[in-house]
């Protein structure tokens, strides 16, 4: 990981920079020097998760799992989401590893929703504690839920997640739905394993009002160890959808991530959204930075580029370090994400959970 520099050296930083150090008597808004504008944080609370997917958790856990001290406190996870609003960003999701698995995860969203400006609090999550806390979530201000859902087929939810019970996450899913969250369901596609389900998963998601949604296979960490054949394209879901979904160009949602959507086939308006880190790469429109659990920012999930906001915080540094800390951490950012370069072994090296996905 980058350490941030010191303070003194941000005339050398800013060179190329459109905000000069000598302007930076207030929060700017977060931009890169191809001119991205961030409005959305991917604020992840843990790097645990009670579920060890194929494609993200090595079958033991990982083997760099933070101690508590390391975690950022509900305090600074606060205050950091305070300065990233006060820089543009309108959007928080909070990630894992699991987020439901970090103890008194309810305060935080209430927290988070009472003390800063964004507009909209939401969360990833396999659902296996939604059950017990979707109402204290909703009743905190989270407004919506991206549930993490595989397979229909509990042998097979059992395999892909290495124990997990299915039954636990429908019940998240309707707990969630009845206390009026928003509800998208995350699928990633795998051939020879889940890809007979897709048009199943599809009608059972619309059959319920929430939004299905499939995510190309990432060679990151425990993904990059599967075999390539099990990659499934955003075109090849399409294939296996056929009439379910209009094949016109796919739209996005400005403010809401890289998802793009296509309509139903029957024009009854609901949606079927596709996220392609790989066949379509989203690059040039990203809007999203990540903090993880420990307290790192991260431009991009492909780097390992990364320096430690927490550290900040717990040295003295003020909200303007804090600002220019984010600036800082854009500096570098690429054009794309180079997932596919073969000198990029060290994606494999990197764990999904650790990173905030």
């Amino acid at each position: 990981m980058l350490r941030l520099p010191l303070l003194e050296s941000r005339s050398a930083v800013y060179e190329q920079w459109p905000v000069r150090p000598d302007d930076f008597n207030e929060i700017p808004l977060l931009r890169d020097v191809r001119g991205r504008r961030y409005t959305y944080l991917r604020l992840s609370v843990t790097d645990r998760c009670d579920l060890a997917c194929v494609y993200c958790m090595p079958p033991s856990g990982e083997d760099e799992h933070a101690v508590r001290r390391d975690l950022l406190t509900f305090e600074e996870a606060s205050r950091l989401v305070s300065v990233f609003a006060s820089a543009g960003i309108r959007r928080v999701r909070f990630t894992g590893g699991e987020p439901l698995a970090r103890k008194d995860i309810v305060r935080l969203v209430e927290l988070v929703h009472r003390r800063t400006e964004v507009e909209q609090l939401v969360m990833t999550t396999n659902a296996t504690r939604l059950p017990e806390l979707a109402r204290p979530l909703r009743n905190a201000g989270l407004f919506g839920v991206n549930v993490s859902i595989d397979t229909l087929d509990e042998d097979r939810f059992r395999e892909l997640t290495r124990g997990g019970d299915l039954r636990r996450v429908l019940a998240g899913i309707h707990a969630a739905l009845d206390v009026g969250l928003e509800v998208k369901l995350n699928t990633v596609p795998l051939r020879g394993s889940n890809d007979a389900e897709l048009r199943k998963i599809v009608d059972w998601a619309w059959s319920l009002g929430a939004t299905p949604r499939f995510i190309e296979l990432m060679p990151l960490g425990e993904g990059a160890k599967l075999p390539a054949e099990m990659r499934m394209t955003a075109d090849d879901v399409v294939d296996a959808l056929g009439a379910q979904v209009c094949r016109e160009a796919p739209t996005g949602v400005e403010g809401h991530g890289p998802a793009r959507y296509l309509a139903a086939g029957d024009g009854s308006g609901r949606r079927v959204g596709f996220i392609t880190p790989i066949s379509n790469e989203f690059c040039d429109t990203c809007n999203r930075v990540r903090v993880t659990a420990r307290g790192d920012v991260r431009a991009c999930l492909a780097s390992r580029r990364a320096i430690s906001l927490r550290d900040i915080m717990r040295a003295g540094g003020s909200d303007l370090d804090l600002a220019w800390a984010m600036v800082w951490s854009l500096s570098g950012k690429d054009r794309g994400h180079h997932f596919l370069e073969p000198d990029e072994h060290e994606h494999e090296h990197v764990g999904m959970s650790l990173i905030g996905g």
